[in-house]
């Protein structure tokens, strides 16, 4: 009579301890290739968004400004300018340029969520509403200038006083007007996240500071700086700290940007304040090495 083998308890156990071992080991790494994929993607859309501006650019003979809000009623944001540039026609011809981007005839276009604007690493699921309407998400933003209250704290010092970026509230720039060169002045960055309000790679809550479609005229950001925690505004953490009005990405270590020139570069969390100043100004006049950031 043959007897049947069979594992016995020990051996099931050891077995089931090596698979989970291997499991422990692997997810790690698949999770690195997620977000290095995540990331990659995320400068795509960066890239794309560079391009369209400067379609924009070539067209108008400036770059688009990063919110109109006067004459009033007429208060638009910079998205809205290159969508046809973002091969979104339909969208751009649907949209009222005589009322403002909140108002409800704008509401079908402002509410599109266009992957373009969204970076895969950040959170999914996110609802972005404000009184009854529905609006887009946005995880990307023009750098509109240096906070004069940066300034104020010294951390800057010495400064010029010129604290403009290359796509300022109110006005479209020129190329020729980005004096301290395309290749060192930023035209988007990434605010990832919001609605939700994070800090520190910590959820917070809910919040409408800056927190719409990128259609709304309150989405662009400047330079503030923050405690490194994140919790108090005009400090020397520029990226990664707070997304309520700061550079803000989910990838860990820096968050991508594009450059007047079109570039799209990977910036570490431990950038000097100093240099993100420098890197925020069009006109600053500022010296920046090429290992600064």
């Amino acid at each position: 009579m043959r007897l049947r083998s069979a594992f016995t308890l020990i051996e099931l156990l050891v077995v089931i301890a090596i698979i989970a071992v291997l499991i422990a080991l692997l997810l790690p790494a698949v999770q690195k290739v997620r977000e290095a994929a995540a990331r990659v993607q995320c400068q795509n859309h960066l890239k794309q968004i560079g391009l369209a501006l400067h379609q924009f650019h070539d067209v108008q003979d400036r770059f688009p400004p990063a919110s109109q809000e006067v004459p009033i009623p007429r208060m638009h944001a910079w998205a809205s300018f290159i969508l046809a540039q973002l091969e979104q026609s339909a969208l751009a011809s649907r949209y009222y340029w005589n009322v403002p981007w909140s108002d409800p005839l704008n509401q079908p276009v402002v509410a599109q969520r266009l992957a373009v604007f969204v970076c895969p690493s950040a959170p999914a699921n996110r609802v972005n509403t404000q009184n009854g309407q529905t609006f887009g998400l946005c995880d990307y933003s023009p750098m509109t200038d240096v906070d004069a209250d940066l300034v104020a704290t010294g951390l800057l010092a010495p400064w010029n006083g010129n604290r403009s970026g290359v796509m300022d509230r109110g006005y479209g720039t020129r190329i020729s007007d980005v004096t301290d060169g395309t290749s060192q002045s930023f035209l988007i960055v990434e605010v990832a996240g919001r609605p939700e309000w994070y800090r520190r790679g910590r959820r917070i809550g809910t919040t409408d500071i800056a927190g719409w479609a990128c259609s709304n005229i309150r989405t662009p950001i400047n330079l503030d700086g923050f405690s490194p925690d994140g919790v108090s505004e005009f400090g020397p953490c520029g990226i990664n700290c707070n997304n309520a009005h700061e550079m803000y990405s989910f990838h860990p270590g820096g968050a991508n940007v594009v450059f007047a020139d079109g570039r799209v570069q990977f910036l570490r969390e431990t950038t000097s304040i100093v240099i993100l100043a420098a890197l925020t100004t069009r006109a600053g006049g500022e010296a920046i090495g090429d290992g600064d950031y």
